[in-house]
């Protein structure tokens, strides 16, 4: 079972209307990290979370302890309303994807969002050869929404599963039949979230970008980078995307310091 429960003063009809920012738990996390980057940047207000037995249970402090606790799916809104982003910050347990992807997809329908940009990382070491010679970020959508992108920042679509094939093997044949949505390797849920969506009329598109695992922080960075590049999301002058803040929670993404005295 999945349901918003908005916060006390919150009146959720100032969901309708804007966009919503979606993480897909994926390799790296850096979805992840590039919501917090925009939710800490920007100063986002939380405005509800959403309830759900589909992820792992976890609770956490905030820095302002006004906040209360942190929970696993939480949602949050700029001032002008125009953006609505989404935090999950544990993962989906195990037989529970379909679950939260109609919880998700019922809230967003709920919602009327002007449009869902869903964000995914997939793994980079499962790149064709063209993929590796051109930049980590790719998009899936519709015509019109993919030409925009390209025209507008240079992202290209992500290869489709004939493209993928035909790179594979270069004497292939053209086939007949329709491109599939593409493999994606390391993306969590949000192959078949962005399916879904799409088969719930939803206005949706997709970014990704390939990374390994590891220090993800420089992989949010340039994520966040290239989505205000196209969509103005901290628009405040040419350098809006220079410089981004980081939660406090960052300082530890490696665990907490050790105590250099147990090795003396």
């Amino acid at each position: 079972m999945t349901s918003f429960v908005a916060s006390p003063s919150f009146d959720v009809q100032s969901l309708k209307g804007s966009h919503l920012l979606l993480p897909s738990v994926s390799i790296g996390n850096v979805p992840q990290l590039t919501c917090d980057l925009i939710i800490h940047t920007l100063h986002l207000s939380r405005v509800g979370f959403i309830d759900s037995d589909a992820v792992i249970p976890v609770i956490g402090q905030y820095e302002d302890q006004s906040n209360g606790v942190s929970v696993p799916i939480e949602v949050y809104q700029s001032k002008d309303r125009q953006w609505t982003v989404i935090q999950q910050r544990s993962p989906t347990l195990k037989g529970k994807k379909q679950s939260l992807i109609s919880g998700l997809i019922n809230f967003i329908e709920s919602a009327q969002f002007a449009k869902v940009v869903l964000l995914t990382s997939l793994d980079a070491a499962r790149r064709l050869d063209s993929q590796i010679s051109s930049i980590p970020f790719r998009v899936v959508g519709d015509s019109a929404s993919v030409q925009d992108i390209i025209q507008a920042i240079n992202v290209p679509e992500l290869e489709t599963e004939q493209q993928q094939q035909q790179d594979v093997d270069t004497n292939m044949t053209s086939s007949a039949s329709s491109p599939s949505l593409p493999s994606m390797h390391g993306a969590g849920i949000a192959r078949s979230l962005y399916q879904q969506l799409l088969d719930a009329k939803v206005n949706v598109i997709m970014f990704c970008i390939f990374v390994l695992e590891g220090d993800n922080v420089q992989d949010s960075v340039e994520f966040a980078n290239v989505l205000n590049t196209y969509y103005q999301i901290k628009s405040n002058g040419a350098n809006a995307s220079s410089s981004w803040t980081p939660p406090k929670s960052w300082e530890y993404l490696f665990g907490t310091p050790f105590n250099a005295e147990i090795y003396q």
